[in-house]
């Protein structure tokens, strides 16, 4: 059986002013979510702070942005990020999302798309990935997305909170929104290939 690598540590934020306890643990899914701040340097540490105040009325476990990881709540922390829940680990990432197109609007979701495009978009992207393989291998979880109706089964892995808000119609939250799902897949599973510990 191969040995897994733990969850790569980050720096911690503080204790969420908003949760619902401690058993957390173990996580089931990791959830990807868009924060609605610009993707920008600086964004990790301001949402680590907004978790710590409660100010969003919700909270998380990690935020991500160009050149930063938090660790914004510890893991045993049931946060308020995509209901239900338990079981779950949420990431906000530094990027205001872009919805995905109706026919009607599919060239202007086209241009909200080319975000992630950008050297900052790219950064943030790459950097989640590397953490939600780490979280992967941590919690042995497998490295691949699950759908709406792949929640509701019960698949283990990682997802978004609009596949979330499909599949137990708790919220209404649905980023973040277009953005390139696959190649972060993809992603995830090359730095998840690369933590496995083959002793």
């Amino acid at each position: 059986m191969t040995r897994r690598i733990p969850a790569p540590p980050a720096p911690y934020g503080g204790t969420p002013a908003n949760h619902s306890g401690t058993s957390n643990k173990p996580p089931t899914r990791v959830v990807v979510h868009s924060a609605v701040t610009p993707c920008e340097p600086g964004m990790a540490d301001a949402l680590a702070r907004m978790n710590r105040d409660g100010s969003t009325g919700g909270s998380w476990h990690y935020a991500t942005d160009p050149t930063a990881t938090v660790q914004c709540s510890w893991d045993s922390y049931v946060c308020w990020h995509a209901p239900p829940n338990a079981h779950s680990l949420g990431i906000e990432m530094a990027d205001t999302p872009g919805r995905r197109p109706t026919e009607r609007s599919v060239r202007m979701a086209r241009r909200k798309f080319w975000r992630w495009r950008g050297k900052n978009h790219q950064a943030t992207l790459d950097r989640t990935a590397r953490l939600v393989a780490g979280l992967c291998l941590g919690y042995d979880l497998p490295p691949r997305y699950v759908s709406a109706r792949g929640l509701r089964q019960g698949r283990k892995g990682w997802t978004t909170h609009a596949a979330v808000s499909r599949a137990f119609r708790q919220s209404t939250h649905w980023d973040p929104g277009w953005w390139p799902r696959r190649k972060f897949g993809r992603l995830v599973v090359r730095y998840y290939n690369d933590g496995k510990d083959p002793r």
